[in-house]
C-alpha cells in the first residue's frame, strides 16, 4: 500500500468520524482497510470494554468464524496472560509465531488455527476502549514493521471514533435526563393535590428507570406508621390488588429491616435480588413476586413523609448510577410537592383547632419561658454570690463555666478561664512538689466512672503560682443517661486550716496539763518510796539488801514513763503510700507468735483477698497491731487462740478484728480505754492505747473495744481505702507485666 493511498484512507476515515456516521459504520470502514488495504488478513476483529473488564466483539471480518458469530466472542484478561499484558501496558503485542509463545489461551489458539497474531489496544489519552486482534485462518502472517505502525495509526483513528461517541452519548443522555428532571419539576409545581404529585411522580420516576411497579408508602405523620397508599396504575399489578395483599400480610414495617434502614438513614437502597439480602421482608417479596427493589425516602426538611419503592418482577435488576441519581432528584421534589399538598389538605381541616391550640401553647411557652428567665437570674445571683469556687467540665475535661468566686481564688479572669484544659487553670496536687497524674486525677475520675469524688487537704496553685489549701467536690454531669462532663465545687480552707492549727494547739495544752497531773502523780508514788526508804537508810546503818531492789525497781518504773512520754510527744515523720494490708497483718502476726507460743496462745489470720491496697505509714500501723496483739496474749494467761481477720465493709472502708480468749474487761472501764496512764495490766503504763488511738486517728480511722468479762476481747479498727488506690493497683500491676520482657529495667529471675 503506497503512502498516498494510507494518507487518503486516514483521511477518509477522519472525515467519517467528524460526520455524523454512527460507530458501527466507522469501525467496518476500519476493519475494511486494514484487511484488505494494509496487509491481505482473513480476520479482523474489534472488541470493545465491558463492565465486567471482558471484551466482546463488535466488528470485524469474517462474521463467523469456526461456526461462532463475532458478537459471542469474548476476550478475558484473567483468562489470557497474553490480552492481560495488552491491556495493562496499553501496547500493541505481535507473535510471528504462536506455537513458540506460551501467552495466549491455547485452547483459543487451536481452535481458529492462529498461526500468527497480532493484538492491538484501542486507547486514547490513557482511557482503554477495546482491542483490535489480527490473525490468518490456518496460515502465518508476516508483517512488516511499517505495516504495523500503519495498522496502529488506523487503530488510534478507531480510539478517537469511541471516544468522541462516548462523549456524543454521554452528552446526549446528559441534556436528556436534564430535560426531563427540568419538565418533572414544571409538573409538580403546578400540582394542586396530593393525587396530581403521586401520577407526576410515577410517570417521571418510571422513565428515568424505565419501570413502572412504583408504589408509595406515606406516614400518617412525622414518625407515626407508614401505609401503603398509591401504587402507579401502569403497574403489573392493580393498585386494589396490591392494598389487599398488604392487609392481608399485615405488614409491620417496624420489623422490615430494608424500611427501617432507608428510613433511619434517609438515604435509597438497592437491592438488586432480594434473595441476596437478608433485610426486605421474604414472605412479602414472595407474594409480590418481587425479585428486586429500589427503595427512595422522601425526605423534607429532615423528616420522612415516606418511601417510594420500585420494585422488578420475577428477575433481579440493577440500575446505573445516572438512572439512579435522576431518580432520586425527581423523588426529592416530589417531596417537597408532596409535604405542601399534604400541608395544605390537612391545613383546610384543623386549622381553627391549630389555632387554639397554638394560642394555649403560645400562653405556656410565654410563662415557660418567663419562669427561665427567673430561674437563670436566680442560678446567676446565686453563682455569682456563693464564696465557694464552682466551675464545669465537658467530657474532654475542658472548662465550659466557672463563677466569679473560681476565678478570683485562682487569681484568673474569666474569660482566660473558659475553653482552657482543667490542670491548664486548676492545677492540684498533695504538696508543692507533688503534681496529681491525669489518670489518677480525682476531678476528672467523674467522667469516666460517674461516680462523684470527694477529695480533703490538697493544694490549688493561682496563677501567681503561689497554692491554697482546698476540700473539693467533683459530681458528674448527666443528659439523658450519658456522661457530658463534670461540676467541681472547691472552697479555700486556709481559714480552716488556721483555726485547726489553733485548735490542735489548745488540745495539746489541754493533753499536756492532763500529762503533767499523771506524770506527777505517776512519779510521785515512786519517789515517795524512795524517799522513805533513804531516810531508813540514814538512820539504820545495817540496811537490808531488799530495800535496794525496792529502790531500783522504783528507779526503773520512772524511767519507763519518761520514755513512753517520749515517744509519745516525739514528732514523727509520716510516710504515707500505698501498702498491701494482708501482707502487714502476716508480718506482724510472724513476729509475736513466737511470744504467742511460750504463752501457750495461737494466732490465727483470716484476710479476704478481694482488700485493696492502703494509703498509709506501715511502720505505725505495725506498731498499732503490735500493741493490741501483745495486750491479747498478757489478756490470756490460760492460753487459747487469737483470731486476726480483714474484711471490705462497704465499698470504702476496711474492718479488722482482733479477737482473743482473754480475761476480758469490765464495762465500767471501757470508756476510759485511751486515756493516758489508765491501764488494766499490773505492770502498765497506760500510754500504749492513747499512742494507738492516735495514729489510728491520723489514718482516717477509728478503734472500737467490745468486750465481756470470762469470755473475751474483739478491738474493731476500721480503716479508710483512697479513691486513687485503683489507679495504684492499675500502676503496681504494670509494673509487674513488665517484669521479665526483654528490655524492661526488671527482670524475672529464671533458672539456672
Amino acid at each position: 500500500m503506497s503512502d498516498q493511498t494510507r494518507y487518503l484512507r486516514l483521511a477518509q476515515i477522519t472525515q467519517l468520524i467528524n460526520s455524523k456516521f454512527d460507530l458501527r459504520s466507522v469501525l467496518e470502514h476500519v476493519v475494511t482497510a486494514i484487511s484488505e488495504e494494509i496487509i491481505q488478513c482473513t480476520a479482523v476483529g474489534i472488541y470493545l470494554a465491558q463492565p465486567d473488564g471482558t471484551f466482546r466483539g463488535f466488528v470485524g471480518k469474517p462474521d463467523q468464524i469456526a461456526g461462532v458469530t463475532l458478537d459471542q466472542l469474548v476476550a478475558d484478561p484473567s483468562n489470557d496472560t497474553l490480552i492481560a499484558q495488552v491491556v495493562a501496558e496499553k501496547k500493541m503485542l505481535y507473535i510471528p509465531d504462536t506455537s513458540l509463545d506460551p501467552r495466549p489461551d491455547r485452547e483459543v489458539i487451536h481452535r481458529f488455527q492462529m498461526k500468527s497474531l497480532l493484538v492491538v489496544p484501542i486507547s486514547f489519552d490513557n482511557e482503554l476502549f477495546g482491542l483490535v486482534f489480527l490473525f490468518n485462518h490456518g496460515s502465518p502472517m508476516y508483517l512488516s514493521s511499517e505495516e504495523i505502525e500503519t495498522i496502529t495509526a488506523y487503530v488510534n483513528m478507531t480510539a478517537v471514533a469511541l471516544r468522541n461517541a462516548n462523549l456524543l452519548t454521554h452528552t446526549q443522555t446528559l441534556l436528556s435526563e436534564k430535560q426531563l428532571l427540568v419538565d418533572a419539576l414544571h409538573d409538580l409545581s403546578s400540582c394542586m393535590s396530593t393525587e396530581e404529585v403521586l401520577n407526576v411522580c410515577f410517570r417521571f420516576v418510571g422513565q428515568a428507570l424505565n419501570n413502572q411497579n412504583i408504589g408509595i408508602h406515606i406516614a400518617d405523620a412525622v414518625g407515626a406508621r407508614f401505609r401503603p397508599v398509591r401504587l402507579s396504575r401502569h403497574a403489573d399489578w392493580t393498585e386494589q390488588d396490591w392494598k389487599a395483599v398488604h392487609q392481608k400480610l399485615r405488614l409491620n414495617y417496624e420489623e422490615d429491616l430494608l424500611f427501617q434502614d432507608v428510613i433511619r438513614n434517609k438515604r435509597s437502597a438497592l437491592v438488586p435480588d432480594v434473595e441476596k439480602d437478608p433485610r426486605p421482608n421474604h414472605e412479602a417479596c414472595r407474594r409480590f413476586g418481587i425479585r428486586g427493589v429500589y427503595m427512595i425516602p422522601l425526605v423534607v426538611a429532615g423528616d420522612v413523609l415516606g418511601v417510594v419503592a420500585v420494585v422488578s418482577l420475577g428477575v433481579p435488576r440493577t440500575y446505573t448510577e445516572a438512572q439512579m441519581r435522576l431518580a432520586e432528584s425527581i423523588v426529592d421534589a416530589t417531596a417537597t410537592a408532596l409535604s405542601n399538598t399534604l400541608r395544605t389538605e390537612q391545613l383546610e381541616t384543623i386549622i381553627h383547632q391549630r389555632t387554639t391550640e397554638l394560642e394555649e401553647k403560645n400562653r405556656m411557652l410565654e410563662n415557660l419561658v418567663e419562669e427561665l428567665r427567673r430561674l437563670t437570674e436566680r442560678t446567676t445571683l446565686i453563682l455569682d454570690s456563693v464564696t465557694e469556687g464552682i466551675y464545669g467540665l465537658d467530657a474532654e475535661g475542658r472548662i465550659t463555666f466557672c463563677n466569679p468566686s473560681a476565678a478570683r481564688l485562682v487569681g484568673w479572669d474569666q474569660t482566660e478561664i473558659i475553653g482552657r484544659l482543667q490542670h491548664d487553670i486548676f492545677w492540684h496536687g498533695k504538696s508543692e512538689g507533688q503534681d496529681c497524674p491525669l489518670a489518677a486525677c480525682p476531678i476528672l475520675a467523674p467522667i469516666r466512672t460517674g461516680i462523684p469524688s470527694q477529695v480533703n487537704d490538697e493544694l490549688f496553685r493561682r496563677k501567681d503560682g503561689s497554692t491554697f489549701p482546698v476540700d473539693y467536690i467533683s459530681t458528674p454531669m448527666r443528659e439523658n443517661g450519658r456522661i457530658q462532663g463534670a461540676v467541681v465545687v472547691f472552697k479555700d480552707v486556709t481559714d480552716r486550716k488556721r483555726s485547726e492549727e489553733l485548735m490542735l494547739k489548745s488540745e495539746k495544752l489541754s493533753v499536756v496539763g492532763q500529762l503533767a497531773a499523771g506524770v506527777a502523780h505517776e512519779i510521785r508514788n515512786p519517789l515517795t518510796a524512795l524517799k522513805g526508804f533513804i531516810q531508813l537508810l540514814q538512820s539504820n546503818a545495817n540496811s537490808k539488801e531488799e530495800y535496794f531492789h525496792i529502790m531500783l525497781s522504783e528507779l526503773d518504773r520512772i524511767e519507763l514513763i519518761i520514755n513512753e512520754l517520749l515517744i509519745l510527744a516525739k514528732p514523727v515523720d509520716v510516710q504515707f503510700q500505698f501498702h498491701d494490708l494482708r501482707t502487714l497483718i502476716e508480718t506482724v502476726a510472724a513476729l509475736l507468735r513466737t511470744q504467742a507460743i511460750l504463752n501457750n496462745v495461737q494466732i490465727v489470720t483470716d484476710c479476704d483477698s478481694s482488700i485493696p491496697r492502703i494509703h498509709c505509714d506501715d511502720n505505725r500501723l505495725k506498731q498499732v497491731f503490735v500493741n493490741l496483739l501483745k495486750n491479747a496474749i498478757e489478756a490470756m494467761p490460760d492460753g487459747g487462740q487469737i483470731l486476726i481477720q480483714a474484711r471490705m465493709a462497704g465499698d470504702r472502708t476496711i474492718r479488722i478484728r482482733i479477737v482473743d480468749e482473754g480475761t476480758g474487761i469490765p464495762s465500767d472501764r471501757l470508756p476510759r480505754l485511751g486515756e493516758p496512764f489508765f491501764t488494766t495490766k499490773e505492770k502498765g503504763v497506760g500510754l500504749g492505747l492513747t499512742m494507738s488511738y492516735q495514729i489510728i486517728e491520723s489514718h482516717g480511722g477509728e478503734m472500737r473495744f467490745q468486750s465481756e468479762v470470762g469470755k473475751g476481747t474483739t478491738v474493731e479498727v476500721l480503716l479508710p481505702v483512697d479513691p486513687r488506690h485503683h489507679q495504684n493497683q492499675r500502676d503496681l500491676e504494670t509494673d509487674l507485666s513488665c517484669m521479665g520482657k526483654p528490655g524492661s529495667l526488671f527482670r524475672l529471675p529464671t533458672k539456672g
